[in-house]
Parts: structure tokens; sequence; C-alpha cells
């Protein structure tokens, strides 16, 4: 409160000359000054600038959501196969290749199932890929996008998945509008600032200012 009293102290002293002049109009006049220096008062207050040190906010914090940003930009962008399989968070696009089926998490990456019996067909690793979208495979070569770059997989030795090409900035609309970039389920979550790279989220109180349906 004494921020505000303080912010109001140009306006009041400006106001107080004005009522010390009352006097010298007339009844009806002197109601016109009086309602004029009121509505003065209100306008400094509500549209005046915002005291320093000072969080203004228009709703209270819930939980929710929150960005987990990227160290760097290599960090967030690196391709990463592990031979643990992982749980399907966003079920995607399947591609069958041979004895195997490659299926996109979108956002997270994608997950690799051997299908040499397909009456028991299992996950048996996983290629994290942030900011993936679609996928595509030829020549023992998978095509996909990690954020705004195109990434082409070299997985003909499943032991040893890597990065065999990149093109940088492809895509430029998924650079921040990924998957990725909102939470995996509906609520309110923080809104991710636009330059940085979201990788994951986690649950905290945050202010009501993006939700996902």
């Amino acid at each position: 409160m004494s921020s505000h009293l303080n912010f109001l102290f140009p306006c009041s002293m400006f106001a107080a000359k004005l009522l010390l002049s009352i006097n010298a109009f007339m009844p009806l006049k002197k109601l016109l000054l009086l309602f004029s220096v009121t509505l003065f008062l209100f306008s400094c207050y509500k549209f005046g600038k915002k005291p320093e040190n000072e969080t203004w906010t228009s709703t209270p914090k819930v939980w929710g959501y929150k960005p987990v940003y990227a160290s760097s930009e290599t960090s967030a962008k690196a391709i990463v196969y592990s031979a643990v399989p992982q749980a399907v968070v966003n079920a995607g696009n399947i591609y069958a290749f041979h004895n195997y089926i490659f299926q996109i998490d979108p956002g997270s990456g994608i997950h690799v199932i051997d299908n040499s019996t397909p009456s028991a067909a299992s996950r048996i690793g996983f290629i994290t890929v942030k900011g993936c979208t679609q996928m595509s495979i030829k020549n023992d070569k998978l095509y996909t996008n990690s954020y705004d770059d195109l990434v082409v997989l070299d997985f003909s030795n499943l032991a040893n998945v890597h990065e065999h090409s990149r093109l940088k900035g492809v895509f430029p609309e998924l650079r921040y509008y990924s998957p990725i970039a909102q939470p995996p389920v509906s609520g309110w979550y923080e809104c991710p600032a636009y330059d940085k790279l979201v990788t994951g989220w986690t649950r905290d109180s945050v202010y009501q200012n993006c939700f996902k349906n």
C-alpha cells in the first residue's frame, strides 16, 4: 500500500492545489471541480507506472506445468539412442521397415520395435529426437525433424544409431511450435519463452496465462 501512496504523491500534490482554489468558485463550479479532481486521482492510480520491485498479477497461481529449457541448442538437438525401451506417451505415426517398426512419439523421439515375430512384437529401444513431428525411412536412413532442423539418422546398425546429416532451419515454424512446446496433458501452464528451446515439462505452481484444452 505504501508504494501505491508514494506513486500517487505527484497526483495528490496537483489535486491539493486544485482543491485550494475551490472557494473562488460558485457552488456548481465547486461540484464540477471536485468531480474532475476525483476522476484525475482515479486515473493516476489505475493507469500510472508500476512502482519498482512490485509485481501486479490479475490472477492467483494454480497447480500446473512449467517448461524445462535446454542449457544450449546443441544439447536440445542431440540425437541419443538407448537400448532401454520407454513407455509411449503420445502415440504417433508408425513406419514398418524390414523386421522393425518405428513409432514416433511427437516431441520426444522414436520408439524402436522388434517385429521379427509379429504376434510378439516388442519395444527394444528409443531414439531421443526432441521436437520431432514426422518421419520417413529410405535405404537404412531415417528422416525426421529435430525442432526446425531436418535430420537424417543412420540405423543400419541398431547398436550404433547416429546422426548421418542435418539441414538447419528447414522448418522455421517448428522451432518454437513443436509438440513439446506444450505440456503433455490439458490444464494451465506457464507460457514458454520464445528465445529458448523447451525439452520437457515439470509440475509446479504457475500463473493462469496459458491453457491447453
